[in-house]
């Protein structure tokens, strides 16, 4: 079970928490005014998580695109097997934002030569415009709602 607790509340009680997380497998999320801030989970789970994240990664999406976030330690990656692009962070965000940079560019360039792209470019152009076609019409949805 996953609590919420104050940052003052926190420090005042950290002894207590850290053994609740510990000895009593609870987990805290630690907030200042409404946002959280950090997670307190015990020391295995971290582990489990860490393991996961670096040998099998997690799938995701990212504006439609299947991808796998994975994390070596150090920094994550985000990487598809589609249009074998990739992405790198110190979070998942800026991995996340990195990662659609390379689309865009990609998009971009390989727009800027579809009259000459090898047959699989070509497939990823497509494949590329169906994706920010569709992102064109999201965002004139959301507008118009």
């Amino acid at each position: 079970m996953t609590q919420t607790i104050g940052i003052t509340k926190a420090r005042q009680n950290f002894p207590e928490l850290v053994n609740r997380v510990a000895f009593g497998n609870e987990r805290f999320i630690v907030e200042r005014r409404g946002k959280p801030l950090a997670t307190l989970i015990n020391a295995e789970e971290y582990q489990q998580i860490m393991d996961i994240l670096s040998n099998e990664g997690i799938n995701d999406h990212i504006h439609e695109i299947p991808v796998r976030i994975q994390y070596d330690g150090k920094q994550y990656f985000v990487s598809d097997d589609i249009i074998d692009l990739y992405g790198v962070g110190k979070t998942v965000n800026e991995a996340r934002e990195d990662y659609w940079i390379a689309v865009q560019e990609a998009y971009a360039d390989l727009s800027a030569h579809a009259d000459r792209l090898a047959p699989h470019l070509e497939k990823q152009l497509e494949y590329l415009r169906q994706i920010f076609t569709d992102e064109k019409q999201t965002s004139k949805h959301n507008e118009n709602a």
